[in-house]
């Protein structure tokens, strides 16, 4: 335990360190910011470069620009539907994005097989707790936050951080599935064939972050 609190110590005393490094880059580079668009005002230029003589240590300064075209109508228009096929290209990007959080979950516990084929009910039924608890559990518990439906299964059904933890999950998988159950239903389509579906027309990327204090 001793060599983790130490490496604790060390990853925070490197975040705070990197804080200030972070923040004197800034300011460096907002010195070469200003000083690169003076350096380059009134000239031919479009970026200028600042070295160090003595080592390979360099800061470039460049400007660039980027177009825009935010009204199409008016050029097409002027030049003509013909012209303007010429000389422009026209593209439609589709992005589909689920609505809500809900489906998302929904979605990423479909592919990742991450759901129980049970109802919420029937997990809040199974909870060594008394139903009184049970009764506050079913309207708290949410499966959309693990740690806040554990930290309910603690404090409220006073189970064990094991026991709680192992419930928000079963809870969180049996909410996808219960999603997944009314998208079915709204659609009229085969459960077999939309689960397939979602396998073939999603895709899920894992990623990690750490926070340091």
């Amino acid at each position: 335990m001793s060599e983790i609190i130490e490496k604790v110590r060390e990853l925070s005393a490197i975040n705070a360190q990197i804080a200030k490094l972070n923040e004197r880059k800034k300011e460096l580079e907002v010195f070469f910011l200003e000083r690169g668009n003076v350096d380059v005002t009134d000239t031919k230029y479009k970026s200028c470069t600042y070295a160090d003589e003595n080592s390979q240590a360099s800061v470039t300064y460049t400007q660039s620009q980027k177009l825009d075209i935010f009204a199409p109508n008016f050029l097409e228009k002027a030049l003509g539907k013909e012209v303007f096929k010429d000389i422009f290209k026209e593209e439609t990007k589709r992005e589909v994005k689920p609505k809500d959080k809900e489906i998302e979950r929904m979605l990423i516990g479909i592919f990742t097989e991450g759901f129980i084929k049970s109802s919420p009910k029937d997990v809040i039924a199974q909870l060594p707790c008394g139903d009184k608890a049970k009764a506050v559990l079913s309207k708290k518990l949410k499966g959309a936050n693990f740690d806040t439906d554990r930290d309910n299964l603690i404090k409220i059904g006073g189970l064990s951080q094991k026991d709680a933890s192992d419930y928000a999950y079963m809870y969180a998988e049996a909410v996808v599935w219960q999603t997944f159950c009314r998208v079915a239903e709204m659609s009229g389509a085969d459960r077999e064939n939309i689960m397939k579906s979602i396998n073939l027309g999603v895709s899920v990327g894992d990623s990690a972050k750490l926070s340091v204090t």
